[in-house]
């Protein structure tokens, strides 16, 4: 997460430092200058050489240590709980992303499963499995932190923030939860347009597109009133009519 937000001031840094090499002269020939040209070009240089190479390796390290962690659990068959009165007691209150997908909207994952508001998990390797499992990968996830998921909401930027109550069986993480039912209490809606990222969203708008294994799918979307001004009345949904479709309330 660190890494990332550091990427996005990246283009900042530069422009800062390109109008401090510009305001002492680095692009001009003037022989008096305070710092000499020379000097500028070559932190320039060491600048523009360096950094994303430290991004790079930072990026490595990262990739490496998360290969390293996976592979241990998944070489653990041992079950972190030794008995059911160790499952979580506490309640399952978090936090999720989804997508609003479908012709007749309904939310879906990221990673393509589609679920109501009130639902129970179900698995889709196996059909003996009554979610969660210790060794699968099937129930209902959420975060428990809102800054986590809203993390994830900003390399998503096509999905909504939903907040969630887990019931039944469930695992505790160091980040989140995972269990056997999930009841969304709430979505909230993007204060901007989903697609030109500057006006206010106002009604939610459906594309046909390329998704899940090559297939095509309809992508709901919440946009403001110039970037839907081309859509059919059809293919709009006011809020209210979005709550109603996905028995979810919309804030």
């Amino acid at each position: 997460m660190r890494l990332i937000r550091l990427i996005r001031i990246y283009p900042v840094v530069v422009i800062c430092l390109l109008a401090l090499v510009y305001l002492l002269g680095g692009f001009s020939n003037q022989s008096d200058q305070l710092v000499p040209k020379s000097a500028l070009i070559t932190l320039l240089y060491i600048f523009a050489s360096v950094v994303p190479l430290l991004f790079i390796i930072g990026f490595i390290y990262i990739g490496a240590a998360g290969n390293k962690v996976a592979k241990q659990s998944s070489n653990s068959k041992s079950f972190n709980y030794q008995s059911v009165f160790d499952l979580p007691n506490e309640q399952m209150s978090g936090y999720k992303l989804a997508l609003i997908t479908g012709r007749n909207p309904i939310l879906t994952g990221l990673t393509g499963d589609t679920y109501l508001a009130d639902a129970s998990a179900s698995c889709s390797k196996d059909v003996n499995h009554v979610p969660p499992v210790v060794d699968c990968e099937c129930g209902f996830y959420a975060y428990r932190d809102l800054d986590e998921a809203a993390f994830e909401l900003t390399i998503n930027p096509g999905s909504f923030l939903l907040a969630v109550d887990l019931y039944g069986v469930g695992f505790k993480y160091d980040r989140g939860y995972r269990a056997e039912s999930q009841v969304v209490r709430g979505l909230k809606k993007p204060s901007r347009c989903q697609h030109c990222r500057i006006l206010p969203g106002k009604v939610f708008v459906t594309n046909y597109r390329m998704g899940y294994d090559d297939t095509t799918w309809w992508q709901w979307q919440f946009r403001c009133l110039v970037c839907s001004n081309s859509h059919k009345a059809q293919d709009k949904l006011s809020i209210t009519q979005m709550e109603k479709a996905l028995t979810v309330v919309i804030t």
